[in-house]
């Protein structure tokens, strides 16, 4: 398949170049990533009288510290760890606590605010960092490989793995933000996620451990309906959140979650080999809830979880692996 790559530099940190790439197909389709973090930092998808506009946030200049993680690749743990603090093979692992006595995707240290190493492909790149041992208090070597590769189709398809030299923990998401009415009306966006039961969470925003039916709730998304349709609705979950979504959905079987925006005609059909996605309604930007973010994974805090804590526990014969499809299109 062919598609045009560019590139240019738009930033020094600590004394590296920080590099935005650009991949784009024939009809326009565009993706652009930085080698900093994997962030992406632009998508570019027709509506339906085909003009082109940028469907997820985007930063007008390079941020290191990137607050809310806009596009980026989070880990090695995605979401919360309750208490900052995990146990693995009889050892207590204490990490940094970056917000509210928990640690947030990975903490300071995290692999979003790292420089990785580009590799060009034919239909887009693959990103790769060493993690060392240690790193921001995660045990094990680590190595980090994300691929982006775009289709003529308007497809993004994200696959990721790892490799370590001994018993780890990892559950990579990416953090972009979706609006696709392009700055007009995100909570007019309609959302279907195919998801019978949502992780609740407690003050701190960490998952709790239990799982609630979405039957009579705002978290039902079975039926595609309005982010902001219930989104100041009277439900301690959604106060938790600071009057929003910030919780993973146990994701039913491989029908796709589905995003559409009524003004541009937009669409975004969303597969994925996870078995959560993370519905995030941007509760702390400012202003609110200006897009929503999609994370697929496993279930945030699933150490702590005895039922799931399992998902997220890797080896070096035990590799790790994922991926997603973001398909965009038109109604």
């Amino acid at each position: 398949m062919s598609i045009s790559i560019k590139q240019q530099i738009i930033a020094k940190h600590l004394e590296q170049d920080i590099i935005e790439y650009q991949l784009i197909s024939a009809n326009g389709f565009q993706v652009n990533f930085l080698n900093y973090g994997g962030i992406i930092s632009g998508i570019y998808t027709p509506d339906s009288q085909g003009k082109l506009d940028n469907v997820v946030l985007s930063r007008t200049e390079f941020d290191p510290e990137n607050p809310g993680h806009w596009g980026a690749t989070t880990g090695r743990i995605a979401g919360r760890i309750a208490g900052a603090k995990f146990e693995l093979e009889g050892q207590i692992y204490q990490l940094n606590d970056n917000k509210l006595g928990n640690n947030l995707h990975g903490g300071p240290g995290g692999i979003d605010k790292q420089i990785w190493q580009v590799t060009l492909l034919t239909d887009g790149a693959e990103l790769s960092h060493f993690s060392p041992d240690g790193t921001a208090k995660f045990p094990a070597n680590v190595h980090f490989k994300v691929r982006y590769q775009i289709t003529q189709d308007n497809r993004l398809t994200i696959s990721y793995s790892a490799t370590c030299d001994r018993t780890t923990i990892i559950n990579l998401t990416n953090h972009s933000y979706f609006d696709l009415s392009a700055g007009k009306n995100a909570m007019g966006m309609e959302l279907e996620v195919p998801a019978t039961h949502f992780g609740e969470i407690d003050a701190t925003g960490c998952v709790t451990g239990k799982l609630s039916s979405v039957s009579d709730t705002p978290f039902d998304f079975r039926k595609s309906k309005p982010l902001g349709q219930d989104i100041f609705a009277n439900h301690p979950q959604l106060e938790l959140a600071n009057q929003g979504y910030d919780h993973p959905f146990v994701l039913d079987n491989t029908q796709a979650i589905r995003l559409s925006d009524p003004l541009s005609e937009r669409t975004l059909e969303i597969t994925t080999d996870e078995p959560c996605c993370v519905v995030y309604s941007a509760n702390f930007t400012t202003p609110k809830h200006i897009a929503v973010c999609l994370e697929t994974q496993r279930m945030p805090n699933a150490i702590n979880w005895p039922e799931f804590r399992e998902s997220v526990i890797f080896s070096p014969d035990k590799p790790y692996h994922s991926q997603t499809h973001w398909q965009f299109g038109v109604k």
